[in-house]
């Protein structure tokens, strides 16, 4: 849909025992002809939403996985605690 960014993939960080995610992290797609795309994510679910901007996918998807890395070991040094990821992708509408 043009001018509407587009999620591309969408991660939720399951913790043992727990049914609702413990942060989040997503990535989209700006339809807006700019080529650019957005990182978002929530540590933990319910804080606000942080975000930053890519100029090409490699650079997004990079992002959001050394975003998940840092929220894995974030939550193991801090709370012994590891989780588990739901990563989905999403195809283009």
């Amino acid at each position: 849909m043009p001018g509407q960014p587009q999620v591309r993939q969408h991660s939720w960080l399951y913790l043992p025992g727990d049914d609702i995610p413990a942060a989040v992290v997503r990535i989209e797609q700006r339809m807006d002809g700019t080529g650019g795309w957005i990182v978002l994510h929530n540590v933990p679910a319910s804080a606000p939403t942080q975000r930053s901007e890519h100029d090409g996918q490699d650079s997004a998807y990079a992002k959001a996985q050394r975003l998940r890395d840092w929220i894995d070991s974030l939550y193991h040094d801090q709370h012994n605690i590891t989780g588990q990821w739901d990563i989905r992708e999403r195809e283009p509408h």
